[in-house]
């Protein structure tokens, strides 16, 4: 029967109700043992009951995974376990006693979060770690992994199964039914083939976790479920002195696509829109507009919706500041300006023969670099695909824009989106971008086909003669991962019922590929504070670049800027920037290689003023993107009722932070 563990009804994460009685007190919680403003936190498992005093008997139940912080510790009696005095924030609001084994300790506020499963299998879960190293070091990892999903779908997986759980079938909207998979615990291995992975152990709840845990098991994706699943694809396409032809040519061949829609009778199941990206009108004289919708994908319903609104388009007849455009300024304006709410499938097509400026350029409105531009991308769930024109007279350009836009295309489990035209000939550009549509609008078409056997992953993408997928393969497989997340929403999917196990951080089948993001839950405050004290270190670094030997004390002035202790920089205490204690301790420990925090005063003296701009682009960048997750309304959490907006947490990418 421990196998009916596996069940995964799925729940929104659950935290700690509005009913228990708190009394305010001007009391702190324990401090982390070595911090000085980290405060020890549990989270409560199944089961948990609140008591009033310490020993007493329990009397009121605690969701599970409700997010506690520790005022005191009272030693059980005769080997009995002992009582933590808990309450819901770090102010004093303290809800009473409860039993110290009826925690899990939860020092770094680090959880997991599925990704899209395109190209990847459902992750297994195993009870102990050596059974889940052994599988990894089987040469016959993929068929074993294969044969165990196999007997959990059909309900015969056997009683001695190493395995306890399994990610569910449809796909957990993470963004929509915030859930707790905290790391409890991760240790990098290296395997015999010699490749490195990373072990984690998590935890996880579920609302209904005695619920009918046989028939949640086999419980099978829909397809029915996707009628009302819709594709937005909004093209963003470069309108500088250069681009007429291709103007013309993307009209041309949308207008044959849109016939196609309409016969087919999909005319509301795929919408098509464009912005167009210039420069800055108040720096160019005739510019015009930066960026400016033309077609709304909400409003395009017809091949002549889409002309008459495109009509306009129209090359600039002034040229821009530089060869490289503000292409990312295009990009933003798809992405804040559009609703893409009624969409399952988003798409955005960007249609350039330039580089485009990242956030250290002088001339970039957005101050964002090609990594955060696509990690906005993917915080939507949205695939930008970009059709690079190589036209002659960029020859000097090609390098540069060809590797930004690889960059800025990678989608998870498919990889890069990236079609270049070579020589830029209009006709082969007007070929590629019928070729697109008529794929992204057969990916809607065919989704229940595509999910209709979910247990049959799908075959790695074929391959061009590059090394890319093709386009017709990539739109498949990004068309079914986004028609999975969608039903995932749909049918309100879910996180896995409590247990504690081991995954890997890599598929079993394609170990390139990563089952999970791993976010850190920052509060406001400490988002705040991490984006005030990185403006206050690039100041001190931009300092140190006139003397690069006064870093330390450009960094000593930076630490009390922030009210940090200065005492500790440059003291002998600190080799880099990690060991000044400027950064939050937020930040340490988590398992992340920082940009940033190994820096030395002699790693700082013996760089170039090239590779010291690149490093101070790079926070700045990071400052933006901070912003931008500021200003995100969406995705702010209350862990608890009534918490404090500074105690809202936003889970946020560890490959964002510095």
């Amino acid at each position: 029967m421990r196998h009916l563990a596996l069940c995964f009804c799925m729940t929104f994460f659950f935290v700690l109700g509005g009913t228990h009685t708190s009394v305010a007190q001007t009391k702190t919680p324990l401090l982390i043992p070595g911090k000085t403003t980290l405060f020890e936190r549990v989270l409560t498992r199944p089961g948990a009951k609140l008591a009033a005093t310490a020993g007493a008997p329990g009397t009121e139940a605690i969701p599970a995974f409700t997010p506690l912080f520790v005022y005191a510790r009272t030693p059980g009696a005769n080997g009995q376990p002992g009582f933590l005095q808990v309450g819901t924030d770090a102010k004093g609001k303290i809800t009473g006693f409860i039993a110290e084994d009826a925690t899990i300790p939860w020092q770094h506020a680090l959880v997991l979060a599925f990704t899209e499963r395109a190209n990847r299998d459902r992750v297994l879960f195993f009870k102990d770690q050596q059974p889940l190293l052994d599988w990894l070091n089987d040469k016959d990892v993929a068929a074993k992994a294969a044969e165990a999903r196999q007997e959990i779908d059909s309900g015969k997986l056997p009683p001695a199964s190493p395995i306890v759980s399994i990610e569910p079938e449809v796909p957990v909207d993470f963004e929509k039914n915030f859930y707790m998979l905290p790391i409890l615990e991760a240790q990098n291995r290296r395997l015999a083939t010699g490749f490195q992975v990373r072990t984690v152990k998590v935890a996880s709840v579920t609302k209904n976790a005695d619920a009918a845990p046989v028939e949640q098991l086999r419980r099978r994706v829909n397809p029915s479920a996707l009628e009302n699943f819709r594709a937005g694809v909004v093209f963003v396409i470069d309108a500088s002195s250069s681009m007429q032809p291709y103007i013309d040519r993307t009209r041309e061949a949308m207008d044959g696509v849109l016939k196609q829609v309409e016969q087919a009778g999909l005319a509301d199941k795929v919408r098509f829109g464009l912005v167009a990206y210039r420069d800055d009108p108040t720096k160019v004289k005739g510019m015009e507009y930066l960026t400016k919708t033309f077609a709304d994908p909400n409003s395009i319903r017809s091949d002549k919706d889409f002309e008459t609104a495109t009509q306009d388009v129209k090359a600039s007849k002034d040229s821009t500041r530089a060869y490289a455009e503000d292409g990312y300024a295009g990009i933003d304006k798809a992405l804040s300006g559009v609703d893409w709410k009624g969409f399952g499938a988003r798409f955005i097509v960007m249609i350039t023969d330039a580089s485009s400026r990242e956030g250290n350029s002088p001339l970039s409105s957005t101050k964002m670099n090609t990594d955060q531009i696509r990690q906005l991308a993917q915080s939507q769930g949205t695939a930008i695909y970009t059709l690079h024109l190589k036209t002659a007279s960029g020859a000097k350009d090609h390098a540069t824009a060809e590797a930004q836009y690889k960059s800025l295309t990678q989608y998870p489990g498919v990889g890069s989106l990236y079609y270049p035209v070579e020589a830029g000939n209009p006709d082969a550009f007007k070929s590629t971008v019928q070729q697109l549509a008529e794929a992204l609008v057969k990916q809607v078409a065919d989704a229940q086909k595509a999910i209709a056997q979910p247990g049959d992953e799908p075959a790695p993408a074929a391959k061009t003669s590059k090394g890319a997928p093709t386009i017709d393969q990539s739109a498949s497989q990004v068309g079914r991962a986004m028609a999975l997340a969608y039903l995932g929403r749909e049918a309100g999917a879910e996180a896995p019922s409590m247990f504690e196990a081991w995954a890997s951080d890599r598929d079993f089948a394609h170990p390139d590929i990563a089952p999970f993001s791993v976010r850190v839950l920052l509060t406001k405050n400490q988002l705040s504070d991490l984006q005030r004290t990185l403006q206050t270190t690039v100041d001190a670094l931009e300092a140190a670049q006139v003397d690069p030997g006064d870093l330390f004390n450009q960094l000593r002035s930076a630490a009390a800027a922030v009210g940090r202790d200065p005492s500790k920089i440059g003291q002998g205490q600190a080799k880099n920037l990690e060991a000044t204690g400027l950064m939050g301790e937020y930040l340490d420990g988590l398992p992340f290689e920082s940009q940033i925090m190994t820096l030395s005063q002699d790693d700082w003296t013996a760089m170039s003023v090239g590779e010291q701009q690149a490093i101070i682009d790079g926070i700045n960048s990071k400052i933006r993107l901070y912003q931008r997750y500021h200003d995100d309304t969406t995705h702010w959490v209350a862990l608890n009722p009534g918490d404090d907006p500074g105690d809202t947490v936003f889970p946020v990418p560890l490959e964002s932070l510095p």
